[in-house]
C-alpha cells in the first residue's frame, strides 16, 4: 500500500539535506574569503565573489556585503535546523495544534529567504540570479502544497 507519510518525510528530508548542503558550501566559501581555507579548497559555493560582483553595481562596501553574507548563512542554518526538526512532525500535518506546525514554520522561513533573494536580485539588477531564486522558491512552495494535499 502507498505510504504517504514516507513520501512526506522524503520531501522534508530532501529539503533538510539540500538546505544543509547550501549552507555548508556557503560556509566554506566564507572561510575561503577569510583566508582560513586555501584557494585549493574546492567545496565552496563561490557565492561570496558573486555577491561582491552583484552588489558592486551600487558600490556597496565590502563590510556591508559581509554582513549580508553572514545574515544569509544564519538564515540558511536556521532553515536547515527547522527542516530537520520538521522531519519528525510530518505525521502531525493537518492535526489540531496549539501552535504552528514545525513543517509549516520550516517552509515559511526558507521561502522567506528565497523571496528576500528575489527582492535583492531586483535591487542589484541581477536578473539571472532572480530566475534561479524564483525556481527554488516555486519548488519549495510546490513541496509545501503537496504535503498538505497528499492523502492521510
Amino acid at each position: 500500500m502507498f505510504d504517504t507519510t514516507s513520501l512526506e518525510r522524503g520531501i522534508v528530508a530532501f529539503w533538510t539535506l539540500w538546505t544543509g548542503i547550501v549552507f555548508s558550501t556557503n560556509f566554506f566559501d566564507g572561510l575561503k574569503a577569510l583566508g582560513v581555507l586555501g584557494d585549493g579548497w574546492s567545496y565552496a559555493s563561490g557565492n561570496w565573489g558573486y555577491m561582491l560582483d552583484v552588489t558592486s553595481v551600487h558600490g556597496t562596501p565590502t563590510v556591508v556585503v559581509g554582513v549580508l553574507f553572514v545574515g544569509v548563512l544564519v538564515w540558511e542554518l536556521l532553515s536547515t535546523v527547522l527542516f530537520a526538526r520538521a522531519y519528525t512532525a510530518v505525521e502531525e500535518l493537518g492535526d489540531e495544534q496549539t501552535g504552528p506546525n514545525p513543517v509549516t514554520v520550516a517552509f515559511f522561513v526558507s521561502l522567506a529567504l528565497w523571496a528576500a533573494f528575489m527582492l535583492a536580485s531586483e535591487i542589484f539588477v541581477a536578473y539571472g540570479a532572480e530566475a534561479t531564486h524564483r525556481r527554488i522558491f516555486t519548488s519549495q512552495l510546490l513541496s509545501l502544497v503537496a504535503l498538505f494535499w497528499l492523502p492521510d
